[in-house]
C-alpha cells in the first residue's frame, strides 16, 4: 500500500501545528469587533507596561515554585516520587513546549516520568492525576467562592459548576470502592493507588498554585488601572482560568480575552459599555503578551538545569499515552 505523498504529510503536520492558533486568533477577532477601534487604541496606548511586566514576571515565577510543589506532592501520593529540583526544573523547561502546543508540554514531562523509572502507562496515569486533581481544585475553589459571594451569580454557571462537583463526587466514590475492572487498568493504576486520602492531599498541594493563577491576572489588571474588587475577582478569576486551559487554543489566546471581556467590562472606565469593553480588551492582549514573553524567559531559565539533570526530552517528544494530552496549568 503506497503512503500519502509527501507534500500531503508536510500540509497536514502544518496544518495540525497552526490551527489552535489560527483559532484563538479567530476568537480574538470575533471579539475585537465588537469593541470600538478608537477606545481600545487609547486604552493599549496609555497603559502602565513597567509595572504590568514586574507583576507578570513575578506571577510567572511564583506559578513554578509553586507548580512544582504541587506535582511533587501528586508525584509523592502516586508512588513516583522525584527529587524535588528536578520536577521544579522539567516542569519550568516544560512551560515553553506548552506554549507552542499542550501536547508537547505534557508529553515532555510524562517522557520525564518515563525516562527516570516509570512505565509508560503509569506515567501517563500519573499525568492523569496531575490534569485531573488540577482541575478540581479549580472546581472546587471557584464553586466555594461563588457560593460565599452569593450574589449577581450567572445561573448557567452556577449550575455548571454544581455538576462538576456532583461528577467529582462520583468519580471519588468510584476511586473508593475500586472496582477491579478499573482498578487493575495499568494506566488507571496511580489513581488507585493514591485513593481518596492521596487526592485530597494533591488537591491540598496543588492549591497555593491555583490561588497564585488567578489572583495573578487580578494583580495585573488591578495595575493596568481596572479597579477588579478582590470578591469578584475571587469568584471569576477561578473561570478565566479555566477558559484559558482549554485545550483548543495556545496559552488561552482568544478564550482567555474573550472571558476577561465577559467578567470585567463592568469595571472599566469608558463612558459606553463598549468603551468600557475595549478598555478590558486592550488589557487582555497585553497581559497575554507579557505573560507569554515571562514564561519564555523562566522557562528557557530552566532548560539547562533539566538538561543538567540528563532528562529533557528531544525537541518533538512522544506523548506518553493520548489520554495525557490535555492540561490545566
Amino acid at each position: 500500500m503506497v503512503g500519502p505523498a509527501p507534500r500531503f504529510v508536510r500540509l497536514r503536520g502544518l496544518v495540525r501545528r497552526t490551527w489552535p492558533w489560527l483559532f484563538g486568533l479567530a476568537i480574538v477577532v470575533f471579539v475585537a469587533r465588537k469593541v470600538p477601534f478608537d477606545a481600545f487604541r487609547e486604552a493599549i496606548g496609555n497603559g502602565p507596561r513597567p509595572g504590568l511586566i514586574a507583576v507578570e514576571l513575578a506571577v510567572v515565577l511564583v506559578a513554578l515554585v509553586t507548580d512544582a510543589a504541587a506535582t511533587w506532592v501528586a508525584l509523592v501520593v502516586t508512588k513516583l516520587r522525584r527529587p524535588l529540583g528536578e520536577v521544579a526544573a522539567v516542569r519550568g523547561a516544560s512551560f515553553v513546549l506548552f506554549l507552542v502546543n499542550y501536547i508537547l508540554g505534557q508529553g515532555a514531562f510524562g517522557y520525564y516520568l518515563k525516562r527516570t523509572g516509570a512505565a509508560g502507562f503509569q506515567a501517563a496515569g500519573a499525568t492523569l492525576f496531575l490534569v485531573g486533581t488540577n482541575l478540581a481544585t479549580l472546581l472546587l475553589l471557584c464553586t466555594l467562592a461563588w457560593g460565599i459571594r452569593g450574589e449577581d451569580l450567572d445561573t448557567n454557571l452556577w449550575l455548571t459548576l454544581v455538576a462538576g462537583c456532583i461528577a467529582f463526587a462520583f468519580y471519588l466514590a468510584i476511586i473508593a470502592l475500586a472496582p477491579r475492572v478499573l482498578a487493575q487498568r495499568e494506566i488507571l493504576a496511580p489513581l488507585f493507588e493514591a485513593g481518596v486520602r492521596g487526592h485530597a492531599l494533591a488537591i491540598a498541594g496543588r492549591l497555593p498554585y491555583i490561588v497564585v493563577m488567578s489572583l495573578g491576572p487580578w494583580l495585573a489588571i488591578r495595575v493596568w488601572g481596572i479597579p477588579v474588587p478582590f470578591a469578584a475577582a475571587a469568584s471569576t478569576m477561578p473561570m478565566v482560568v479555566i477558559a484559558s486551559a482549554l485545550p483548543i487554543a495556545p496559552a488561552g489566546l482568544g478564550t482567555m480575552q474573550a472571558s476577561m471581556v465577559y467578567f470585567f467590562t463592568p469595571f472599566a472606565q469608558g463612558a459606553t459599555a463598549d468603551d468600557q469593553a475595549a478598555h478590558v480588551f486592550a488589557f487582555s492582549i497585553v497581559h497575554f503578551v507579557y505573560m507569554v514573553l515571562a514564561t519564555l524567559l523562566v522557562g528557557l531559565a530552566c532548560v539547562p538545569f533539566a538538561r543538567r539533570s540528563g532528562n529533557l526530552p528531544p525537541s518533538k517528544p512522544e506523548p506518553v499515552s493520548p489520554l495525557a494530552t490535555q492540561d490545566f496549568r
